[in-house]
């Protein structure tokens, strides 16, 4: 038998005892953890805030993206970039409201572009100027760029009066041409369908919409992608029949069409036909390409379309009109471009293909958006004549 005494533990070192440390080490992590959840959602939402932001922002600012490399001997010299280069009918703008008529590519490199320029309606072309292509190609008004008569007009709507140009046709009492810009654009980005609409003496009635420069506000001044804009293209068409219409065909281009269709939808029994240029046909189709082209994660691109939803009080499942294509009666003449970087366009083909048989004449072009017309005028002025002939 040992007499040895049984050794003593070794005592613990004053302070908290060891579990109580590992039980606030895990508090102090789940801290942390959700420190980090909370600013990662809130950067999230942020850019979700932003985004959406972006999409209802109303601003009619000009952009000069690049410089004039030079200019001499009836030519002007750009950087070379897609929209430089292209083929077709385009206006050159630069700051303090210089304007040219563009012609066709004469030489360049590897990093610029020599184009011929056709005539200049407004400044002195130079060097080191900023500049832009615009695709309207004309600018002032229907008699200054096009030598066309026309009265402006002023339409009511639920917001007060909104001034248009009337271009008056061979009669009143006839299908008038009801064209509706797009988003942040004004009533200049019709002048490119003015001449085959006149040529056969159809009145056009080319309107300003709410937040247009000129035009009454909104109450939250935002851009409600369609969604309340539709009211003023359908106060548009009162207009026109209360002043002789027998009949109207909607032109929209871009966010122009997606108020054309939602107006169709609440009342096609004035409608005689459709034209719809570069038209946004899904709004969803449409943010996501944004986002994607702002390399957002495809969630933060879902939460700002929520976000935007709410701030404007808008659904966006109402505005995918592949939905209603089976039951279109209306004639629609449909342009999408193959380049387009602003507009999914894949819900168009989706749209004209599921229409009833020979309701959608779709005509496709190379161009970006809304530029059908400038890579082939006189295509585009064909195929635009021939509908509106067979619809008045």
């Amino acid at each position: 038998m040992s007499t040895d005494a049984p050794e003593s533990a070794i005592p613990a070192p004053p302070g908290r005892p060891a579990g109580a440390r590992r039980r606030r080490r895990a508090r102090t992590l789940m801290a942390t953890i959700a420190a980090v959840a909370v600013l990662l959602c809130a950067a999230v939402g942020g850019v979700g805030w932003y985004f959406a932001g972006v999409a209802t922002e109303v601003d009619h600012t000009a952009e000069y993206p690049f410089t004039i490399e030079d200019a001499s001997d009836g030519t002007v010299t750009l950087p070379r970039e897609p929209e430089t280069e292209r083929p077709g009918t385009w206006a050159l703008v630069w700051k303090h409201g210089g304007r040219a008529l563009l012609g066709p590519v004469v030489g360049g490199g590897e990093d610029h572009v020599v184009r011929k320029v056709e005539s200049v309606s407004h400044g002195t072309l130079v060097k080191g100027a900023a500049a832009g292509i615009d695709h309207w190609v004309y600018s002032g008004d229907p008699h200054s760029a096009l030598g066309l008569d026309f009265k402006d007009v002023t339409y009511p709507s639920k917001l007060g009066a909104m001034p248009a140009w009337l271009l008056p046709g061979s009669s009143p009492k006839n299908t008038w041409v009801i064209a509706v810009h797009g988003r942040n654009a004004d009533k200049a980005e019709t002048f490119r369908a003015m001449r085959t609409v006149h040529g056969l003496g159809l009145p056009m009635l080319s309107i300003a919409y709410r937040n247009d420069v000129g035009a009454p506000k909104s109450r939250d001044h935002k851009n409600h992608l369609g969604d309340t804009e539709w009211n003023d293209v359908a106060s548009a068409v009162s207009y026109a029949r209360a002043n002789g219409a027998t009949g109207v065909v909607l032109y929209g281009w871009s966010m122009g069409g997606a108020m054309v269709m939602t107006t169709l939808r609440h009342d096609p029994s004035f409608v005689r036909g459709v034209v719809l240029d570069s038209p946004v046909m899904d709004w969803n189709a449409t943010l996501d390409k944004q986002g994607d082209a702002r390399h957002l994660p495809p969630f933060v691109t879902s939460l700002a379309k929520t976000v935007l939803e709410r701030r404007i009080g808008i659904d966006l499942k109402d505005y995918d009109q592949r939905r209603y294509a089976p039951k279109l009666r209306t004639p629609t003449l449909l342009f999408t471009t193959a380049d387009d970087a602003t507009v999914a366009n894949g819900p168009a083909f989706t749209f004209a293909r599921t229409a009833p048989p020979g309701m959608v004449t779709h005509i496709t072009a190379q161009g970006d958006h809304t530029e059908a017309w400038n890579v082939d005028p006189s295509a585009y002025e064909t195929a635009l004549r021939a509908f509106l002939a067979k619809v008045r």
